[in-house]
C-alpha cells in the first residue's frame, strides 16, 4: 500500500511538472503573438485541462466544456491542423477563428487536442490599416469567394452571388484559385486591384484603388520622375562642367607652358595638383623642361667656351710675344746696370709683373687648348696623398686639419693623372682660401654601385668638404663661368678648367654650398670594367685616415 501511494504521488508530481511546462510554453506563444486570445488543451474526454489567456487568466482544475460545432465536424483521429469558420465570440465581443491540432502520445494514442483562439478583429483591423492613396483599401476573401475582411462589410456578408460586375466575379475567382496578378473591375466606379494568395490560410489578399486616383498617382510619379530627371541632368551638367574645368585647366597650363618654351622661356614649371595621369604628365613635362634648361645652359656655356677659347688663343699669342721681348730687354738691362740699385729695384718689380702676366697667359692658353686626357690606370688614393703633400706646409700654417677617408678597395681608375691632379689642386686652393682662420678638410674616395642612386653602373666618388665661408646662393650657379670669381685676387679659371677636365673623363663635377657652412665638391668618375674586375688592390687601411 505504501508503494502504491508513493507511485501515485510520483505520477501526480510528474503530471504537475508537465502541466507547468505546457503552461509556460503557452505563455511564450501568447507573448510572441498579439493575435492569439487564448490557448487551451482538451483531454480525450473533452475536459479543458489547461487554458492560458492573453489577459493572464488560467484555469486551475479540469473543466468540462460543451463541444462546439467546430469540434463536432472534424475527425479526432486526423492529425492535421483544423481551421474553423470566422465565429462571433460573446466572450471577446468580436470575431474569433479556432485553430485545433490533435495531440498524440508516445504510444500513438490520442491524448487530447490543442486549440488556439485567434482574435480575428485584430486581423480585420490589420487589413483595414492598409490604405493606398485617398480611397484605396485592402480586403480578404476565402476559398469560397466570401469577403472575410473588408472595411465596408462584416465577415461572410459579401460573396459571389452579389458580384454583379462580371469582371469583379472573374477577379474574385482568380483570387480563389490562388493566383497572383492585377485586374480592373467596376465597383462604385472603375477600380484597379493587385492580388496575391495567403498560402497558410488558403485566403487571398487584394489591394484596390480607383482608376482616377491611380492616374493621379501615376501623374504625380511621372512629375516626380521628370523632376528627378531634370535635377539629375542639371547635376550631371554641373559635374561635367566642373570635371571639364578641372581636366582642361591642367591641359591649358601645358599648352601655355609649351608656348612659353617655344618662345625660349624655360624658367617656369607647372605645379602638380593631382596624382592621376594628368599629374604624371605634368611631372614628366616639368622634368623635360628642367632637362631642356640644363641642356640649354650647357650649350650656351659650350658656345661661350668655344668662342672664348678661340679668342683666348689669339689674345694669349699676341700678349706672350711682347712679354718675352720685354723680359729679354729687362734681363739685358739688369746685367748692364747691375751696380745701379734703383734700376735693379724697378726692373725686379717689372720682372715679377711680367712673370705674373706670363702665368696668367699660360693658364689662359691651357683653358683655350685643353688637350684630351692621356688615360692610364691610376691609383686615385695615391694621387690624393701626393697632392696633399704639396700643400702640407701651407695647411699646417693655416691651422687646417685634414681627414682622409680613402676606401682601401678602390680599383685603379683609367684617368690622366696630371690633369686630375690639377683638378684636385684647384679644389684644394679654393678650400684653403675659404678657411683663413683654419678648420677641417675632409677628403674621401669610394665606390658607389648601382642601386644607390649612381648615374652609371659603377661610379667612383671623390669628395672634398670644408667648413669654410661657403658660396652665396646667388653666385653658386655662376661658379663654372670663365673669369667669374668671388676672390679679390682670383682670375676665375680654376673651376672652369677643372670642369672641362672632369667632363673630358666622361665624369661630373658638382659643387654644393651654403653660405657660412662650407663647400662640398663631388667628382664622379666612371670605373673601367677591366680595372674594377682585375686590378682591385688589397692593402691595409691608410694610417693617416
Amino acid at each position: 500500500e505504501e508503494y502504491y501511494y508513493n507511485t501515485v504521488y510520483q505520477l501526480e508530481a510528474e503530471a504537475e511538472d508537465s502541466r507547468n511546462k505546457i503552461v509556460q510554453l503557452f505563455r511564450d506563444f501568447i507573448a510572441r503573438s498579439p493575435y492569439y486570445f487564448q490557448i487551451r488543451f482538451f483531454d480525450q474526454n473533452g475536459y479543458e485541462v489547461i487554458c492560458v489567456s492573453s489577459d493572464g487568466k488560467e484555469n486551475q482544475l479540469p473543466v468540462k466544456k460543451n463541444k462546439t460545432s467546430f469540434q463536432t465536424i472534424r475527425s479526432v483521429s486526423d492529425e492535421r491542423v483544423h481551421i474553423s469558420e470566422i465565429t462571433p465570440s460573446p466572450l471577446r465581443q468580436g470575431f474569433v477563428v479556432y485553430f485545433a491540432k490533435p495531440f498524440v502520445n508516445i504510444w500513438g494514442e490520442s491524448a487530447g487536442e490543442v486549440v488556439i483562439d485567434l482574435d480575428y478583429d485584430k486581423v480585420i483591423n490589420l487589413v483595414n490599416e492598409i490604405r493606398i492613396g485617398e480611397q484605396g483599401y485592402a480586403f480578404l476573401v476565402d476559398q469560397l469567394g466570401r469577403t472575410i475582411a473588408h472595411p465596408q462589410f462584416r465577415p461572410y456578408e459579401y460573396n459571389l452571388s452579389k458580384y454583379y460586375d462580371p469582371r469583379l466575379r472573374e477577379f474574385v475567382i482568380n483570387m480563389m484559385t490562388g493566383e497572383t496578378g492585377w485586374r480592373e473591375y467596376y465597383y462604385l466606379g472603375e477600380r484597379a486591384a493587385a492580388y496575391a494568395p495567403v498560402p497558410a490560410m488558403g485566403w487571398s489578399l487584394a489591394v484596390s484603388i480607383p482608376i482616377e486616383e491611380f492616374k493621379k498617382e501615376a501623374q504625380a510619379i511621372r512629375a516626380r520622375v521628370i523632376q528627378i530627371v531634370v535635377a539629375t541632368l542639371l547635376l550631371a551638367g554641373l559635374v561635367v562642367t566642373i570635371l571639364s574645368f578641372n581636366l582642361l585647366r591642367p591641359v591649358r597650363r601645358l599648352v601655355a607652358a609649351t608656348e612659353r618654351i617655344a618662345k625660349g622661356d624655360l624658367s617656369h614649371e607647372i605645379p602638380v595638383t593631382s596624382g592621376d595621369e594628368l599629374g604624371a604628365l605634368t611631372r614628366s613635362f616639368n622634368s623635360m623642361v628642367r632637362d631642356l634648361k640644363k641642356t640649354q645652359s650647357e650649350l650656351v656655356r659650350s658656345e661661350k667656351l668655344i668662342s672664348l677659347g678661340r679668342l683666348s688663343a689669339g689674345v694669349a699669342h699676341e700678349i706672350r710675344n711682347p712679354l718675352n721681348a720685354m723680359k729679354g730687354a729687362i734681363v739685358y738691362l739688369r746685367r748692364r746696370k747691375s751696380h745701379d740699385t734703383l734700376i735693379q729695384e724697378y726692373t725686379q718689380l717689372i720682372l715679377e709683373e711680367i712673370n705674373r702676366l706670363n702665368e696668367f697667359v699660360t693658364e689662359f692658353l691651357y683653358f683655350a687648348r685643353q688637350s684630351p686626357p692621356n688615360l692610364a690606370p691610376t691609383d686615385i688614393n695615391e694621387l690624393i696623398r701626393n697632392t696633399l703633400n704639396l700643400f702640407e706646409e701651407k695647411l699646417r700654417e693655416k691651422g687646417i686639419l685634414v681627414v682622409k677617408n680613402l676606401d682601401v678597395a678602390m680599383p685603379l681608375l683609367s684617368i690622366d693623372a696630371h690633369q686630375m691632379e690639377q683638378v684636385l689642386v684647384n679644389l684644394l686652393l679654393n678650400a684653403i682660401d675659404a678657411m683663413p682662420d683654419g678648420g677641417n678638410l675632409v677628403l674621401s674616395a669610394s665606390i658607389r654601385s648601382d642601386g644607390k642612386g649612381a648615374v652609371s653602373p659603377d661610379t667612383a666618388l671623390i669628395t672634398l668638404e670644408d667648413d669654410g665661408t661657403g658660396i652665396p646662393s646667388e653666385h653658386l650657379q655662376n661658379i663654372f663661368d670663365p673669369f667669374f670669381s668671388t676672390k679679390e685676387t682670383g682670375i676665375g679659371l680654376g673651376l672652369p678648367i677643372s670642369l672641362g677636365i672632369v667632363e673630358s673623363h666622361e665624369g661630373k663635377l658638382r659643387v654644393l654650398s651654403k653660405e657660412g657652412k662650407g663647400i662640398k665638391a663631388i667628382i664622379e668618375l666612371p670605373v673601367s670594367e677591366n680595372h674594377a674586375a682585375k686590378e682591385v688592390r688589397v692593402e691595409k687601411k691608410d694610417p693617416d685616415s
